[in-house]
């Protein structure tokens, strides 16, 4: 396995989905293409946008099998969650991801994740 990448995800999908099944649908479409994925919901401070959609954020732990750049990790996820997401919530659903970089950003995800201040793998 090659090392973990932490990346933030934001999905944008219809106000009455719940974003827990949000979390195990995107857990369930990252591994569909041979990663792993550790999911977190982070709270949500808006309530919907005018056209009905809610956004959602979550931090995802990515690995893959063989040794892959983050970048390309994180393209063949966001590809795989966009293509489920529409699938199972329609056109208007749609998912970002990006590379957590900072050491302040990984600090304040990490205990999210974990639960614990420090790393524990």
């Amino acid at each position: 396995m090659a090392d973990p990448v932490m990346t933030v995800v934001r999905v944008q999908a219809p106000v009455e989905v719940d974003p827990y099944v949000l979390e195990a649908e995107l857990t369930r479409a990252i591994c569909t293409c041979r990663m792993t994925a550790e999911v977190t919901v982070l709270p949500n401070w808006r309530r919907r946008t005018k056209d009905g959609l809610r956004r959602h954020g979550f931090v995802a732990v990515l690995s893959g099998p063989r040794a892959k750049s983050a970048s390309e990790l994180t393209s063949v996820a966001e590809k795989a969650l966009r293509k489920a997401l529409r699938r199972k919530f329609g056109m208007a659903a749609t998912a970002k991801m990006r590379l957590v970089r900072s050491t302040d950003e990984v600090g304040i995800f990490w205990c999210g994740v974990r639960g614990t201040p420090r790393r524990s793998w």
